[in-house]
């Protein structure tokens, strides 16, 4: 790689600069995205080599991983020892990368997937939190029999091993009563909810999502949350909900410190963020773990 200063690595540095002064919000963001999807077109090693750079940035670690490892040299000790960075860091694939704001147009065509699936109330955009796995050749249910293209992995409590079951026997309670299992964890609930049929439509018709450990749920005005998906400080900045995060009493433990604390919460770090929001007051919470 010439180190020479090209006129893809003088944008990339004005972009990431106005990227690390703005906090990384969402415009910014988007920038860095957009700036992605031009190097992408284009076909010099310059700009593959500042693509690395960009994905890095957004942290999508298995792609810039493939990227510079199609550039690399034997001889290049400097960019070799980067591969072996990227490279450890790859097997947590794309998922824990910025999230990329969706244009009018990406919306439009997820809520109209979104649609056509049974609603969750506890969790109600599976398809963003990547609960359900989207794929171009069908697989086929486990409960069921029938063959689906959106399909759910995560987690499920249950004596015999489930790979793969389709909304619908989610939804139905199908696939919980088959299997006599559970999607969370009962003795892993924030106390404060009344009724029973409430935790019976948490544990055993919604898709649950993956936590470093054992996955918790919160509650509020009486009722578990919709769990919203993994987030980190930045994300949170981004929202512009720290301080309503804050504003609540399981960060009470932590007193002067807590600010510091979840500076530290990055998504897909050593310390993961688990956003809820309240169904009736709108309220968000957050549920953090370490690896």
């Amino acid at each position: 790689m010439s180190t020479t200063m090209n006129e893809y690595q003088l944008k990339y540095i004005e972009l990431k600069k106005q990227y690390d002064q703005s906090d990384g919000d969402a415009e910014h963001v988007q920038a860095l995205y957009e700036y992605k999807d031009f190097l992408e077109e284009q076909d010099t090693p310059e700009a593959k080599w500042v693509l690395v750079d960009v994905c890095d940035t957004l942290k999508l670690y298995k792609t810039a991983y493939e990227i510079l490892r199609s550039l690399v040299e034997c001889a290049d000790r400097k960019s070799l020892k980067r591969l072996g960075k990227l490279q450890s860091l790859k097997e947590q694939g794309d998922h824990f990368a910025l999230r990329r704001p969706k244009d009018g147009k990406e919306q439009e065509r997820q809520k109209r997937l979104l649609d056509t699936l049974p609603f969750f109330k506890y969790h109600p955009n599976p398809l963003e939190t990547e609960a359900f796995i989207q794929t171009d050749s069908p697989v086929t249910c486990d409960c069921c029999g029938n063959l689906t293209k959106i399909y759910y992995e995560s987690p499920f409590y249950a004596v015999e091993n489930v790979d793969c079951l389709c909304p619908e026997c989610i939804s139905s309670g199908k696939a919980a009563k088959k299997y006599d299992g559970e999607f969370q964890d009962e003795c892993s609930l924030e106390s404060g909810v009344d009724g029973k049929d409430k935790t019976d439509e948490l544990i055993h018709r919604t898709p649950g999502y993956n936590g470093w450990q054992q996955e918790y749920w919160r509650t509020h005005c009486g009722d578990y949350c919709a769990f919203k998906g993994y987030v980190g400080y930045r994300e949170l900045k981004q929202m512009g909900i720290v301080e309503e995060v804050l504003n609540d009493s399981v960060w009470d433990d932590w007193g002067e410190e807590r600010d510091e604390v979840i500076k530290n919460v990055v998504n897909g770090g050593s310390v993961q963020g688990y956003l809820f929001q309240c169904l009736h007051c709108g309220k968000y919470l957050l549920w953090i773990d370490c690896d």
